[in-house]
């Protein structure tokens, strides 16, 4: 099973427009890197350029159906 790694970053002043980023690790593979803001949650990976968004509101219907979710990404050729 491989080790995964965490590192958070937290901004050092509570600023208006500053998002927390967490860097994931699988072994020694950068999987890519959240960052959480007020608004919406980016996720860069790091085999990709464009990041992904969703919103607060699209990520809390996605985690009430996560089941159906996971179903649906397994479907998905990578």
């Amino acid at each position: 099973m491989p080790k995964h790694n965490i590192e958070i970053t937290f901004p050092t002043k509570p600023l208006r427009n500053v998002d927390t980023t967490i860097a994931i690790w699988s072994d020694a593979e950068k999987l890519g890197q959240l960052e959480i803001s007020k608004g919406s949650l980016d996720w860069k990976s790091a085999r990709k350029q464009n990041p992904k968004r969703i919103s607060w509101e699209d990520l809390a219907k996605l985690l009430d159906n996560v089941e159906q979710a996971l179903r649906a990404l397994a479907k998905v050729p990578e």
